[in-house]
């Protein structure tokens, strides 16, 4: 069972707009006052957990997902969907994108979505200053920070993202079109001095032979 490639595209974003206030995402305004200075990690490698609460038109009941991930600043992402599904996305750093089923070969998968989405990937969690005030206009909340798209194509399906910070999570809420939503709980965050294939197996999850198998496409 494949996961739905388009409420995909929409968790991961959300999610790496998260991560990105972790690794290096620096937001100006009052006079270029850096408001997520409290965020940033010594080094942007890292990996951490997630859970996912995800509403849907003419669903009644939310959809739950959640998992892990690992990110190599030279490398890319690993994004590990553990329940209900077991499979993983590997979006690499030069653009190239595989899903790896639980069971079955490795797909490639391509279009000028995925091409867009890979590249905003690699500006957000490698902290591309320009890029971010580019693409998104920032304002200070009483919880945290609201990001705004300013691209329009990105407003079709996204019309503002908040974020906050507990002790030891990140919450992320992205409001879509109407009354749907995308609330991500991103927790045990972990920065890694270096991230390599050796490391990568050892994060994988038991009965995880998706991760495993990114692991060899993320390193190779």
């Amino acid at each position: 069972m494949l996961i739905n490639q388009t409420q995909l595209l929409k968790t991961i974003t959300i999610l790496m707009l998260g991560v990105s206030a972790f690794c290096s995402a620096v937001v100006y305004a009052n006079g270029n006052t850096n408001l997520l200075d409290a965020y940033l990690p010594e080094t942007c490698n890292q990996t951490g957990l997630y859970q996912q609460q995800k509403s849907i038109a003419g669903i009644s009941k939310q959809l739950e997902t959640s998992g892990s991930f690992v990110f190599a600043c030279d490398k890319g992402l690993l994004w590990y969907a553990g329940a209900p599904l077991n499979e993983t996305l590997v979006y690499e750093l030069q653009g190239s994108t595989q899903l790896i089923p639980a069971a079955g070969a490795p797909k490639k998968i391509s279009g000028a979505v995925q091409k867009h989405l890979g590249k905003m990937l690699n500006h957000l969690i490698g902290g591309d200053h320009r890029y971010i005030e580019k693409t998104f206009s920032v304002a200070q909340t009483d919880t945290g920070v609201r990001l705004m798209p300013r691209n329009k194509r990105m407003e079709k399906f996204l019309r503002s993202i908040d974020i906050t910070r507990t002790d030891g999570a990140v919450s992320i809420y992205m409001q879509h079109q109407g009354e749907e939503f995308t609330a991500i709980k991103v927790y045990q965050l972990q920065a890694l001095a270096s991230a390599s294939f050796e490391q990568c197996q050892q994060l994988a999850p038991e009965a995880a032979p998706s991760f495993s198998i990114a692991c060899q496409h993320l390193f190779r």
